[in-house]
C-alpha cells in the first residue's frame, strides 16, 4: 500500500503535463500564455459564487443568459488543463454542478432542459427575460444543452476525474436527449429552443436556425457519443455535418450565413460582429472543408493592420472576431502570421490587468464573462475536440 500511493501521485501528475505538451506550437512558444490564462481563471473563480454560479458580468445579477456562464467555464477547463492548478478543476467542477442542479428534472417535457436566465444569488431562481422583442421569455435552449454535455467531456479530458463524470452523466443522457427529441427539425438543423409570446402563457418554437447553434449541437453531440456511447448522438452529429454547408454557406458571397429563418431563407453574411464569429466558429467545430476554407479566406480579407477584423478603420474593433479568427484558421492550419498577430492584438488589447475580457477595445468596454472562453482558447490554439488529433491542411 506505501508503494501503491506515490505512483498513484505519478500518474495523476503525468496527465496534466502531457496535456501540457500537447498545446499547439504557437501557444508553447509564448511563454507568457500560461501565466494570462492563470489570471484570467482566477479572474473567474473570483466572480464564482460558493455554489458555483458566474455571473454574466463582473457583480451582475444574471448567470448563463445565452449561455454565457458554460462560456466561461470553458475558459477555466482551458485553465485548468495548462496550469495544471486544482483550483480551476474545482471552480470548472462547481460550476458544472450548479448547472446540474439547475437543470428541469421533473416538468414534462423540459426534462434536461434550463431556462433563458438565472439570478446570481441562492436559491437561483430563473428569471424571466425577453430574448427577443416579441416574447417575454426563453427556455430549452438548445445550446444550453449541448453545451453542458461538451463541458463534462472538457472536464474528463482535463482531470481524469471518472467518478465525478459517472455522477453526472444521467444529465448529459437528458440533456442530449431534450435536445434530439424537442430541437431537432425535419431539415436535420436544429432550433434555437422556445420562446414564450408576450402576455401568453403558451410556449412556441423558435422558427430561427441559428448558425451558431449548429455549431454548439454539434459539439455537443459529439461530446455526448465520447461519454455515453450512444450512436444516436453519433448519427445526429453526422447528418448535421453533412448538410451545414447546404444550408449555411452562401457561394456568392463566399462565406456561412447567419441562420436560416422561420420561412427556411438564409440570412446572408454582412460586416457586422456577428457574422465574423460564425466563419471562425463554424471552421473550428466543424473542420477543413472547401467552404470552411473560403469562411475563413472571406475573414482574412476583413484583417486591418493592428490585427483586429473590420471593414473600415472607423469601425469598432470588437474582440471576439479576432478570437473567432484565431480558432477557426488554427483548426485549418491556415494564415498562421495572421492568426499570431491576432494573438498579440487580443493579448494586449482584450485582456485587463486583472484576467477580465473587454468586448471591444474602447473606453469603458464592458467585461462580459463568456468571452473569456473564447479569448482563451483561441489563444491557446485549442482544439474542439482535443482527445483527437489534429487535422492539417496538406
Amino acid at each position: 500500500m506505501g508503494e501503491a500511493a506515490p505512483a498513484v501521485a505519478l500518474l495523476r501528475l503525468a496527465l496534466p503535463l502531457s496535456l501540457v505538451a500537447a498545446l499547439a506550437p504557437e501557444a508553447r512558444a509564448d511563454t507568457n500564455w500560461s501565466m494570462r490564462v492563470r489570471t484570467v481563471g482566477d479572474y473567474l473563480l473570483s466572480q464564482q459564487t460558493p455554489h458555483g454560479c458566474i455571473p454574466d458580468v463582473p457583480g451582475g445579477s444574471r448567470a448563463n443568459q445565452d449561455s454565457a456562464m458554460q462560456y466561461a467555464l470553458v475558459a477555466l477547463a482551458h485553465a485548468c488543463r495548462v496550469t495544471t492548478r486544482d483550483r480551476f478543476r474545482r471552480g470548472l467542477r462547481s460550476g458544472i454542478e450548479w448547472l446540474a442542479a439547475g437543470m428541469e428534472k421533473r416538468q414534462k417535457p423540459w426534462v434536461g432542459s434550463w431556462r433563458h436566465a438565472y439570478s446570481t444569488r441562492p436559491p437561483y431562481l430563473a428569471l424571466p427575460t425577453p430574448p427577443h422583442a416579441d416574447y417575454d421569455d426563453g427556455r430549452g435552449s438548445t445550446t444550453a444543452s449541448a453545451l453542458f454535455a461538451y463541458l463534462v467531456y472538457l472536464y474528463r479530458h482535463c482531470t481524469g476525474d471518472a467518478p465525478f463524470v459517472l455522477k453526472v452523466r444521467p444529465h448529459v443522457r437528458a440533456a442530449l436527449d431534450f435536445t434530439l427529441e424537442h430541437n431537432l427539425g425535419n431539415n436535420d438543423l436544429f432550433h434555437n429552443g422556445w420562446l414564450r409570446s408576450r402576455g401568453t402563457a403558451r410556449w412556441q418554437r423558435d422558427p430561427m436556425h441559428d448558425a451558431t447553434t449548429q455549431a454548439a449541437a454539434y459539439l455537443g453531440l459529439r461530446a455526448g457519443y465520447r461519454l455515453l456511447g450512444h450512436v444516436r448522438y453519433s448519427r445526429a452529429a453526422e447528418r448535421l455535418a453533412k448538410t451545414i454547408d447546404e444550408s449555411f454557406f452562401d457561394p456568392r458571397r463566399g462565406a456561412f450565413g447567419l441562420a436560416r429563418d422561420s420561412r427556411g431563407r438564409l440570412v446572408p453574411p454582412d460586416d457586422s460582429c456577428r457574422a465574423y464569429h460564425v466563419q471562425g466558429y463554424l471552421a473550428w467545430v466543424f473542420g477543413i472543408r472547401r467552404e470552411t476554407r473560403d469562411a475563413i479566406r472571406w475573414l482574412k480579407a476583413r484583417h486591418a493592420p493592428d490585427g483586429t477584423f473590420r471593414r473600415k478603420r472607423s469601425d469598432t474593433p470588437y474582440v471576439l472576431p479576432a478570437a473567432a479568427f484565431c480558432l477557426g484558421s488554427a483548426r485549418l492550419g491556415l494564415y498562421a502570421s495572421d492568426r499570431q498577430q491576432a494573438r498579440r492584438w487580443l493579448r494586449d488589447y482584450a485582456l485587463t490587468p486583472k484576467g477580465a475580457v473587454r468586448e471591444a477595445a474602447t473606453r469603458n468596454s464592458p467585461t462580459p464573462s463568456h468571452l473569456t472562453g473564447w479569448v482563451v482558447a483561441a489563444c491557446l490554439g485549442a482544439n474542439a475536440f482535443p482527445t483527437e488529433e489534429p487535422q492539417l491542411v496538406p
